[in-house]
């Protein structure tokens, strides 16, 4: 059997290049940033599509300025709103709207299309197989 030319890390960082590359050309016609996803991601998955702004920090790690700036250019695009929470003013809800919700799903899409093409010469099997490899490996490396 052949040596490969290149090792794990050299194949997993070409995939990840080419996805990310990718995912920015989708996101760039969706008038948005990975980051401003992001924040649109977490929206969708949340109770009621709303989190605090400092439950955003939070999940984000970031500090409130960068999570301000990015709520601030997404309610602009009109994909979020913020309001003031009715049970204690002082705390920001951050809830998404329902243009932002179709874009998530255009994101979502997008997404499951690359991931169709990165696994289109794999078996269902080997789908199986390649997803609980890199579960393992992401768990050895976290």
């Amino acid at each position: 059997m052949d040596k490969p030319i290149a090792g794990y890390g050299w194949y997993i960082k070409r995939i990840d290049n080419a996805l990310e590359k990718e995912a920015n050309q989708n996101l760039q016609a969706l008038n948005l940033t990975m980051q401003q996803n992001r924040v649109l991601i977490l929206l969708a998955h949340a109770e009621e599509h709303t989190l605090s702004l400092k439950a955003l920090e939070e999940r984000f790690c970031a500090a409130q300025s960068t999570v301000a700036g990015l709520v601030s250019r997404l309610e602009k695009k009109g994909l979020i709103e913020a309001v003031a929470s009715q049970a204690d003013r002082r705390i920001k809800l951050v809830k998404l709207t329902e243009e932002g919700a179709r874009v998530h799903a255009q994101s979502r899409q997008d997404v499951v299309n690359s991931e169709s093409r990165l696994t289109a010469n794999l078996s269902p099997e080997e789908r199986e197989v390649f997803l609980s490899c890199l579960k393992k490996v992401y768990e050895a490396v976290k």
